[in-house]
């Protein structure tokens, strides 16, 4: 029983945001700006629609050949935001240290970026990572030895 009732607690809020976020969007001046931040809001609702298909389907409200139809939609939202998606980040000002991302950054080096963060990863260290037996047994497999 609770885990019903958390599952909706959060569909709960996720459904009171997308209406807030949709209403909103109706106070931006610049109608460029309003059809961006639509069609956010529209992948947003979608992406959080297709967590719970289920109880559209249970429901009876869901028919066969939904997926597809959502699926096809967020396609077409993603071709229409991809350009816009860095001016949009860009808009809001953040700061890098605020918006821990390499897309978007004050300096605009994206890949090099991301290499200096894979490089310096601790997840890249090697320092004692090297589990037991893996020299004496993988490496030689990996190396064409045996």
């Amino acid at each position: 029983m609770a885990i019903d009732i958390v599952k909706m607690a959060q569909l709960h809020v996720k459904v009171l945001t997308f209406l807030i976020f949709r209403q909103s969007i109706s106070g931006f001046a610049d109608k460029n700006l309003q059809g961006h931040m639509t069609n956010l809001c529209s992948m947003m609702g979608l992406n959080w629609l297709q967590e719970y298909t289920i109880f559209g389907y249970d429901t009876g409200y869901f028919q066969k050949g939904t997926q597809v139809l959502m699926n096809e939609a967020i396609k077409i939202l993603l071709n229409r935001i991809r350009p816009q998606v860095i001016p949009l980040i860009e808009l809001w000002g953040y700061h890098d240290s605020e918006l821990v991302s390499a897309i978007g950054n004050s300096y605009g080096d994206i890949y090099e970026t991301h290499l200096k963060w894979a490089q310096e990863s601790r997840l890249n260290d090697n320092k004692g990572s090297i589990p037991d037996g893996y020299m004496e047994y993988i490496m030689p497999i990996l190396q064409g030895k045996l």
